[in-house]
This record gives C-alpha cells, structure tokens and sequence, in this order.
C-alpha cells in the first residue's frame, strides 16, 4: 500500500474513534447493560462490562455516574437500565409481537411468555415501577427519585418484606407513657453529627433482611452510649446478636417488635458489632444464636463469634416514649441525641434520591396491585427547612439502613410536623446503663416505663 494511502486510512480511523473517546458510545442502538444477568454493578467494577463495536467495552457500573466527564465509556442504555432516566426502554413488552410460543423473557421484575405470537407478561409489581419513576423525574415534588440497580428487578412485596421489618407495636406498647419534657428554644436546623461529631454513628446497611428492628435499635444504643459516656464508650453494637438472639415470638428477617429487642438489651446487654459481626443481609435468615443465655452466666464469660477478645455486652435502661408533639420530638433529640422512630413505607419510597419525601398517590391511580406498605424503623437525626422548591418545607432528617448507595449518602429528609407516614406516632429513646449523668425525668417514671417491658 502506498504510503500516502497508508496516511489517509489512518486518518479515517482516528476520525472514526475519536467521536467514540471523546462523546461515549451515545447514540449507537442496542440493548447492552439490560442483557447482563446482573444488569448493573455498584460501586466501580471494572468487568462490569459488554462487547460493543466488535472489540470495544462499554459499561454499566455505578463509576458511569461520576460527573460530567464520566460517561465516555458507558454503554448507550446504562441511563435507562440503571438510573431509569429514559423510561421507553423500561415499558412492559405485553401486547408486542413475538416469534416462538412459549419463549420467556423478563422484564424488570415480571416474567413475560409469548403466546400466540403475542408476548404475555404477568403483571407483578415491581420493585421500582417505571412509568412512576417517570411522573417522579418529570413532575413538580418536593423530592425527586432514583432507579436503583440493587431494587431494579426485585418484586414489590420482596421488597416489602425483606428490606423493612418492624411489626406494629402492640396495644400496650403504643399506650406507654410519655415523659414530660421541658421546652427549650429550638433552631431552624439541627444536626446530631454537627453537635457530637464522631459520636454519631454511620449508615447501616441491612441488605436483604427486614431486620429494620434491631438495626435501629443498635444504632441508637450505639448513638446515645457514646454521648452520655462522652466518648469513652464508641462503639457499635451488634444487630446481628439482637436478630439471632432475640427470637422469642420475634420473625428474624421478616420483622420483630421494638419492645422485645429493648428488653434484650435491658436485660441481657449486646457485645460490639467487631465481636459478633452481621451477616444476615446476605443469608436472608437470622442464624442460630451464637451468645447463648447461659453464657452470661459464665465465669469464663462471653466468648466473640468472630474470636475477637473484647466481649463487653452493653446494656440500656428501660426505652421511654416521647410526645408526637413536634417541639418535643425536637427537645428530646437536641438534647439527648437521636431518637428512633417507627413510619409507614410506602412503594414509592424505595425509588427515593434526594429532598424532603412526601408520599404520592400515583400507585394508587394505577389500581391496588400496585400498591403495598410496611413499617419500618430508622434512627432521625435532626430537622431543618427545605427552600428549594421556592416554598419553606419542614423535614426531619433521618438515617435510614440501606446503605450509603441509597438516598442521601443513606439519609433522607422527610416531611415534619404533620405526622407523615405516622413518622411521629411512635418515637423512643433510652439511656446507657449505670451512667450517672443525671436523667430529666424521676426514677419513679423509670420505674414505671420499667413495668411495660417486664
């Protein structure tokens, strides 16, 4: 070949790359991300990928979602498989033509069969329901949504039932007394992790067990045993002990009672979560009790699952309820920490990204089949006011369980003062055992929250 040919061909190569380099694979039609098994991967996963344009990669992890400079490499559909930005592609296939009786196929979450040279689908609610996310994406809210990848394929009760998990209190529960609680004068903002910094722990992340119940209540023993000893206890107490342990009439990974797990913290204590480790969210099931009563009674002492050698079990006083009043929901937390609260998760939640949620009625306009809810509990952390809708809104701040890949780095703001979702109906809070910091109510009313949990 002649050298200047050899030049001109170059040329056409380089020009025929570089809109790939420099603009992505945008534009190139096929379906990519949506026909890996596993869709799309978390985090950076550099085999996350699919053939495109004989011997290139394309991908469909979540490091696609790095910026503006981050799709140049991304496959053509990773919007609308992994983040939902693009709905068309999402849209049930019933009613399309097919070419083989009895040829499956899924989409989202829903198993399609063609018959009769049409394609069939079952109809199963799914986890993440496209033409909502759209409304979300595309109306005027006080929040706006995501297409999670970990939700994306997953059935709506699935959802329901393993990514929740806290059973409605039972009568007497929901009747215990409240403390009364002096009113003090509150700001616009408050944040728990501002006032005591490295005290507050982290995100949670369940995983696939609705274990909601004893992940928050570690969590907020966790938070306040490090405030009221000042730091010198820090440490994270165990769920997994709660969940495996704390069986008796509890549901493991399908729900328990906060009032059980508060009794089994009161009465028996929890280790660290270094020394009995959580592993549920993948097992899906609550495991066989590894710190057995007997144990406590034992001169040797707990021994650490995980072999570590610090074995401390932490205990907390009894849990007392606080007013559903707004101010004192707010005293309370500004001046003895987080609180837990219990609310009502509804489908539309999951899909949650960012801004102050408010639930929206748009399941319901599509017919009961689409529609679920469960309760749920969650660590709330503060409140403040939301302005950028252009109209004031008032949220608490709360830490939810899912991780930091969900929400708001795993936080989510949620509509205050108007009971939403039931958010301020039922909200507890405790206290470290043998602390002599002095308590705000008498020890008489201790004694009688002690009487509801016996």
């Amino acid at each position: 070949m002649p050298p200047n040919s050899l030049s001109f061909l170059l040329l056409i190569c380089a020009l025929l790359i570089a809109p790939i380099q420099s603009r992505g694979f945008f534009g190139i039609p096929g379906d990519y991300c949506s026909t890996r098994t596993h869709t799309c991967c978390e985090n950076r996963d550099d085999d996350c990928t699919v053939p495109i344009l004989g011997d290139h990669l394309c991908y469909c992890d979540m490091f696609c979602d790095r910026g503006p400079d981050g799709g140049n490499d991304c496959c053509p559909d990773f919007e609308a498989t992994c983040r939902g930005r693009d709905i068309q592609n999402d849209q049930r296939i019933d009613g399309e033509s097919c070419s083989m009786d009895g040829e499956t196929k899924e989409k989202n979450c829903e198993k399609c069969t063609c018959q009769n040279g049409m394609w069939k689908c079952d109809g199963t609610a799914c986890l993440i329901q496209p033409d909502i996310l759209e409304k979300l994406h595309t109306g005027r809210y006080s929040w706006t949504a995501r297409n999670y990848s970990t939700f994306w394929g997953r059935s709506l009760s699935d959802g329901i039932k393993y990514r929740l998990g806290t059973l409605f209190p039972e009568r007497s529960v929901q009747n215990m007394n409240e403390i009364l609680i002096k009113p003090r004068e509150l700001p616009e903002h408050f944040d728990a992790r501002d006032k005591w910094g490295h005290l507050i722990h982290p995100v949670a992340d369940q995983g696939d067990c609705g274990s909601s119940w004893a992940v928050s209540t570690t969590g907020i023993s966790s938070d306040r045993l490090s405030i009221i000893s000042e730091g010198r206890i820090n440490a994270s107490l165990s769920s997994q002990q709660l969940l495996s342990c704390n069986q008796h009439r509890q549901k493991g990974c399908e729900g328990g009672y906060l009032d059980r797990a508060w009794w089994y913290i009161r009465k028996l204590g929890v280790v660290g979560d270094h020394c009995y480790p959580y592993v549920s969210g993948q097992s899906r099931e609550p495991g066989h009790c590894l710190i057995p009563k007997r144990d406590y009674t034992n001169r040797q002492g707990l021994r650490c699952p995980s072999g570590d050698q610090d074995s401390t079990a932490f205990k907390m006083t009894p849990p007392y309820k606080v007013s559903s009043r707004e101010e004192d929901i707010q005293t309370e937390l500004m001046t003895n920490g987080p609180v837990q609260a219990t609310f009502v998760v509804h489908e539309d939640f999951f899909m949650y990204a960012g801004g102050v949620y408010q639930h929206s009625d748009l399941a319901a306009q599509k017919g009961a089949s689409s529609v679920a809810e469960g309760y749920h509990s969650v660590r709330v952390l503060g409140w403040g006011v939301d302005h950028s809708t252009g109209r004031p809104i008032k949220y608490w701040l709360c830490a939810n369980s899912w991780g930091t890949q969900w929400g708001e780095d795993g936080y989510f703001k949620i509509l205050r003062g108007e009971n939403h979702c039931e958010i301020e109906s039922f909200v507890i809070g405790a206290w470290g055992k043998g602390s002599k910091r002095r308590r705000r109510f008498k020890m008489r009313k201790l004694r009688r929250f002690k009487k509801m949990f016996k």
